[in-house]
């Protein structure tokens, strides 16, 4: 059994927290047909190629050794003022339309939803699907901590939004000033992992803040139920375990040919699994 029964208990409660990596936003395609969101790797090469070739060597050199917080601190201060127009360029004016990913994750249910992306797909698709009455909230918004007991659905955006790109979590130093200037959201974070499940779909295993947390988590409770994070089955087996022991993060592996197809068929499979929980049987 890939899911356990307390897992699904806390989906049918909507006790689980959807965090939604670029991945998902990987799914979605522009208006015209020819643009996905690009990966965080991929944005930073792009970024690279609109510089040129002079003085950028280092930066090339940091995407090559995995070290994106600093390559895009680097990029960014090379771009100067043609960078929000290139953020915009890459993950708000193409005009990127809902997958059928999104609607499923949306299908789920959940009451609260972390983003970890800047680009607006999933707040814009589930707005209109619920005529306005989801909350969308900023990791620096005063009240932001009000999803912890609040009813109503919510959309958190863990490192801000195109929408005020000035405010985006992005490099090295920005993460940096977060911990420093948005100290309270950490600890709202650090209570929602404690009182939550959360369930990471396509998500790297990289972002430093989330990682700290799961990792402080983990050590300071040893015996909670797991978290879960559906990932490509290509995951290699030390680093599965490792995020077991350390981050009290369970994988859930699929086949990632066909564009993840297979994800799409996990994620409609727990919905399944999750509607016969919350309909009664009768006998």
């Amino acid at each position: 059994m890939r899911w356990s029964q307390p897992f699904l208990n806390d989906l049918a409660r909507r006790q689980v927290v959807v965090v939604l990596g670029a991945g998902v936003s990987k799914n979605s395609i522009s208006r015209d047909g020819r643009k996905r969101p690009p990966l965080w790797k991929e944005f930073l090469e792009l970024g690279v190629a609109q510089c040129g070739p002079r003085g950028t060597q280092h930066i090339k050199s940091a995407i090559k050794a995995g070290d994106y917080l600093h390559a895009c601190e680097w990029l960014q201060k090379r771009m100067d003022d043609d960078w929000i127009d290139f953020l915009r360029g890459q993950f708000l004016t193409p005009g990127y339309k809902e997958s059928e990913l999104h609607d499923k994750i949306f299908r789920l249910d959940q009451r609260v939803t972390f983003s970890l992306n800047i680009d607006t797909i999933y707040e814009t698709f589930v707005t209109s699907q619920t005529s306005g009455k989801t909350i969308s909230k900023q990791f620096y918004d005063e009240d932001v901590h009000a999803f912890l007991r609040d009813h109503s659905d919510y959309i958190i955006k863990i490192h801000g939004s195109i929408d005020a790109p000035n405010k985006i979590i992005f490099s090295q130093k920005d993460y940096a000033l977060a911990r420093v200037e948005n100290s309270l959201f950490y600890q709202i974070l650090d209570a929602c992992i404690l009182s939550h499940t959360i369930l990471f779909i396509g998500c790297g295993v990289s972002d430093p803040d989330v990682n700290l947390l799961l990792e402080n988590q983990n050590f300071r409770f040893p015996n909670s139920l797991p978290h879960y994070m559906i990932t490509p089955s290509k995951i290699g087996s030390d680093l599965e375990e490792s995020l077991r022991k350390n981050r009290n993060l369970k994988c859930i592996k699929y086949d990632d040919q066909d564009n993840h197809a297979e994800l799409s068929k996990l994620i409609e499979e727990l919905i399944q699994k999750v509607d016969s929980h919350r309909t009664p049987t009768t006998s």
